[in-house]
């Protein structure tokens, strides 16, 4: 039973929200701050909406997430919250409702009253500026897992990962709310059917390389059992161009100074003198500069150290870990950099780019000639260097210590868009974290190729 989540994860992002009608009488349960009622159909119980920490709201913005504040009577849970404030995505709805005060949590669970289930947390990608827990529905998870599904919002782009030399080496507070999200689940889901000696931290993209990323941290030790990891790595960056025309370089991962250097730079651009005054800043003013700060900072007593390095010397939790990858996950990066298309030329020009004095290696293992377009040919490129490349090599880091490691690569029959419904040449390949769906060297700034045993 407790294996469950590791086999179901991938219908998380399938699912579908039930009808409106056939509703059975409101549930309630009694969770460490009060009383939630949620709501009964067809067998499945959420409660939406129940927050796991306190707004981080004033003073509260650019701190540690606070426990929530107790109430009395029964706090209504159904409908959900706000999401975290963010720019528009593609994947986000332009009318959702988005607000500094987004740290709630979602539980859904089979309605049958049974108890000890095991228990998925669910981390939303978005690349650490997008993105909402909300948006998943885990129904059939939950039906198809027989598991209690928690999905988590927490604090994104210059909001969640904001650093400043007033602070200390304090930052990383979307990660610090993923963690008390986590506290929450220990405390409270046994309440609501849930094992909390059974929970399993999963997450695609960013919610991946978050998941990775608490495996090395001292403050979730103990918090979760297992841990799956789709679509990102602690081991994930991408080289020059990877990303679009004149991108340089990009890793998540910088040691706090780095991150304090950005902040202060944005108090420069706002003419503030001290965090104080960024903090009277409306929401709306600091949204413009999300993507100053969508960096993970080591260094700090959440991430001591850079979490590549803790995978490499065997530092990170043990615990069982599902690895997963789809085939093309660069695909819709290539598209959007390139909607027309590249060239052959080009092709050649992106492969000096980002592999300087390897690009003729990287070339010769992936000749134009082998892929249906050069476009094709970048994506396959860029998905082996800086997905699965990443993949692979943390799980050498694992088994050498002969840890319980699982991989995944997905390979749907149909994919969603952008790849399946346009493609400069003819290919249809499932693109980054598709493979929810469905259920090398890896320093940005090293220029080795993809190995040449990639898929």
């Amino acid at each position: 039973m407790a294996a469950r989540p590791l086999a179901t994860v991938s219908a998380l992002a399938a699912c579908s929200s039930p009808p409106e009608d056939d509703r059975e009488p409101a549930p309630t349960a009694m969770t460490t701050s009060g009383s939630v009622r949620g709501v009964e159909q067809d067998g499945i119980r959420r409660f939406l909406g129940i927050p796991y920490a306190a707004p981080p709201l004033g003073e509260r913005r650019w701190q540690p997430p606070q426990p929530a504040s107790p109430w009395t009577g029964i706090r209504d849970a159904t409908a959900a919250e706000p999401v975290c404030a963010q720019p528009e995505a593609p994947d986000m709805p332009a009318d959702t409702p988005r607000s500094e005060d987004c740290l709630p949590l979602e539980v859904t669970a089979p309605a049958d009253g049974g108890a000890g289930r095991p228990v998925m947390v669910w981390l939303p990608g978005g690349g650490f500026v997008t993105g909402a827990g909300s948006i998943h529905d885990p129904t059939r998870l939950v039906e198809a897992g027989d598991v209690v599904v928690v999905t988590v919002n927490y604090r994104l782009g210059v909001f969640g990962f904001f650093a400043h030399s007033e602070l200390g080496n304090d930052s990383n507070f979307g990660l610090q709310d993923q963690a008390a999200a986590v506290r929450w689940v220990r405390d409270n889901i046994a309440e609501l059917g849930g094992d909390p000696a059974q929970v399993t931290l999963a997450g695609a993209s960013a919610g991946g390389m978050s998941a990775c990323t608490l495996m090395t941290s001292p403050a979730a030790e103990g918090l979760f059992q297992r841990a799956i990891v789709h679509s990102g790595s602690c081991l994930t960056g991408h080289p020059a161009g990877a990303i679009g025309e004149g991108v340089d370089a990009i890793s998540s991962w910088h040691p706090i100074s780095t991150i304090q250097g950005t902040g202060q730079a944005l108090a420069e651009e706002l003419s503030c003198p001290d965090v104080a005054c960024l903090r009277e800043k409306p929401a709306d003013e600091l949204l413009p500069y999300t993507m100053m700060s969508p960096l993970v900072a080591y260094g700090t007593d959440l991430v001591p150290a850079e979490p590549a390095r803790a995978f490499a010397e065997g530092s990170q939790a043990a615990v069982p870990l599902l690895r997963g990858n789809a085939r093309d996950e660069h695909v819709e990066f290539i598209l959007t950099a390139y909607p027309e298309g590249i060239t052959t030329d080009q092709y050649s020009e992106l492969l000096d780019i980002a592999f300087d004095q390897a690009a003729s290696d990287v070339e010769r293992r992936y000749p134009v000639g082998d892929f249906p377009s050069p476009t094709a040919a970048a994506s396959r490129v860029f998905s082996d260097r800086d997905w699965i490349c990443p993949t692979r090599e943390s799980a050498r880091h694992l088994r050498t210590r002969g840890a319980d490691l699982r991989l995944r690569l997905h390979r749907p029959l149909s994919a969603a868009p952008p790849a399946g419904s346009h493609s400069p040449g003819t290919f249809d390949p499932p693109p980054h974290t598709e493979q929810r769906s469905a259920t090398c060297s890896t320093s940005p700034t090293t220029q080795n190729p993809p190995p040449s045993n990639s898929p």
